[in-house]
């Protein structure tokens, strides 16, 4: 209705009724305007709201939903929010509440904010990563619910677009280093080398010597005393394999798999060493 009408029939018909339906006692209503609003901030669905429209009309009703008691109407703003990544940074309340909102007793909270902060990231600047959602980032990096560590390794590449190679390579590769290092599980560890093969998504920011240093720490992977980990760093090599040049593939990766393939003790790490090998002549 939004696109048909234009921004113009929003605001005299539409915006007038938004603020009585967020505060609706019935939960399903909020769940559904709360989606509804975010379905008009994405571009292909809907072009006719104006940036304008969304800080005048949306934002309030954004603060409001976020902190609605129920986490499923949290979640249709937070999951969506990336929309208006270029907003962030005139939505005060909106990133505070996210913020906070990183300690949500509900995981699929904690999940939702650990994808959103690469964006609030891209928002707001390095600057502000550094002092507000570092420490965020690492404790939803550790979460105990695999999904929101999952959140994490997903956003890693979108993280290195927003912040840059030389501040990856600076900042987060020594605290992921610190953190395999003194790691009691090694579900932490494949975390960590899972983040490093997600760096491959962000071919047009990875560095050469960022890949280098980010296949070094794979190798070590390999050498690693649970087969899973291992398993997790030959894929990693394979897929960072895509975007490296020539000479480290042949001296160091493909060595490396050929190694784990003839000599690894478990079957299951050879196949994926193998299917690596094979990965680097696709």
């Amino acid at each position: 209705m939004s696109q048909l009408g234009g921004a113009d029939l929003f605001k005299s018909h539409l915006a007038p009724l938004l603020p009585s339906l967020a505060e609706d006692p019935v939960m399903e209503v909020r769940s559904q305007l709360a989606q509804t609003i975010m379905d008009c901030c994405d571009n292909s669905i809907c072009t006719a709201l104006t940036d304008r429209v969304i800080l005048q009309d949306f934002k309030p009703l954004l603060e409001g939903f976020l902190n609605d008691e129920y986490s499923e109407v949290q979640i249709h703003i937070l999951s969506k929010l990336n929309r208006v990544t270029h907003l962030l940074s005139q939505m005060d309340v909106v990133v505070q509440c996210i913020l906070s909102m990183s300690k949500a007793t509900n995981w699929r909270v904690r999940e939702a904010v650990g994808f959103l902060l690469p964006h609030l990231t891209e928002a707001r600047g390095v600057n502000f990563f550094e002092e507000n959602l570092f420490d965020i980032w690492m404790k939803l990096l550790m979460d105990q619910v695999s999904d929101v560590r999952s959140s994490c390794v997903m956003g890693t590449a979108k993280l290195l677009s927003a912040t840059g190679a030389d501040w990856i390579q600076s900042q987060i590769l020594p605290r992921y280093t610190e953190v395999c290092t003194g790691a009691n599980s090694y579900l932490t560890r494949i975390t960590v080398y899972r983040s490093y093969s997600n760096l491959s998504l962000a071919e047009t920011s990875l560095t050469k010597e960022l890949s280098d240093q980010v296949i070094d720490l794979l190798l070590r992977g390999l050498e690693d005393p649970v087969p899973n980990v291992r398993m997790i760093a030959a894929i990693g090599l394979g897929e960072l394999s895509r975007v490296t040049d020539k000479g480290l593939l042949n001296s160091k990766i493909l060595p490396a798999l050929q190694t784990s393939v003839t000599e690894d003790e478990d079957e299951d790490c050879k196949f994926f060493a193998q299917k690596a090998i094979e990965a680097t002549s696709g």
